[in-house]
């Protein structure tokens, strides 16, 4: 089974126990104590001449252990300084080694809006996320029907997230390209086979012709990387590895 299939397989059994722990209407009820402001993910991007998206993730299936002393607090704090735009911080428990709570810890001590980092397949996932302070979703394109990211998107409007739609390959980006409040971001990794490749965001970039918000993610090592990606017309980027390695030059 590939890796993207096993992930998908554990989050459903996840949220399975979590749902029995934590019911969808009980964090429904937590919601409706609160005042749900808008996400500020979307915001911060805007007319931006170069933006990016730091990302706060201890593993990952393809590089194993990224950081040996994580410390998500301290990786916020380090972005902050650095003019991060944005953070994207992983919860993924089991795959890349995240939880809720390194959202929460963040949420408390940034000012930074944070896209929630996760496989969301579930509307249950979508409540949690606001819950625990994130301004923004990942929806991947290749592990949801078109059906469900219709309804995905609808909640999360409801609940003033703002929402990523991810796709790998022109067959996905056509199927959400008509989401204009979408944000759009290209992996330029195959979450079947991982291998990387700049040049597919470069690719998909050619092949669009809305006006979303245009996002690069994964690969991007250094700054020549984000000159030669400039030079398409890519302006915002999504960057782990290298930043957490702190090895981005």
């Amino acid at each position: 089974m590939k890796i993207l299939e096993n992930i998908v397989k554990n989050t459903k059994e996840k949220l399975l126990k979590k749902k029995n722990v934590l019911s969808l209407e009980e964090i429904k009820l937590q919601l409706k104590g609160l005042d749900l402001i808008q996400g500020r993910f979307k915001e911060s991007l805007l007319n931006k001449e170069e933006a990016i998206i730091a990302e706060i993730k201890k593993a990952s299936p393809s590089a194993g252990i990224i950081s040996e002393s994580f410390d998500p607090i301290h990786k916020a704090n380090e972005y902050q300084k650095l003019g991060a735009a944005a953070l994207s911080v992983l919860t993924e428990e089991d795959f890349f080694m995240g939880s809720n709570q390194n959202l929460k810890d963040v949420r408390a001590i940034s000012s930074l809006p944070i896209l929630r980092k996760d496989f969301i397949v579930d509307e249950y996932q979508i409540y949690e996320s606001k819950l625990i302070g994130a301004d923004c979703i990942l929806l991947i394109a290749s592990i949801l029907s078109d059906e469900e990211i219709k309804d995905f998107i609808a909640t999360a409007k409801d609940l003033k997230l703002d929402y990523l739609i991810e796709v790998h390959n022109l067959d996905e980006l056509q199927r959400v390209e008509h989401y204009e409040d979408a944000l759009i971001g290209v992996n330029n990794r195959n979450l079947k086979t991982f291998e990387v490749d700049i040049n597919n965001s470069i690719k998909l970039k050619e092949s669009f012709k809305g006006d979303n918000i245009f996002i690069a993610e994964s690969g991007i090592k250094n700054r020549k990387d984000i000159d030669y990606l400039k030079k398409s017309g890519i302006k915002i980027f999504l960057i782990g590895e290298s930043l957490m390695r702190g090895d981005f030059s």
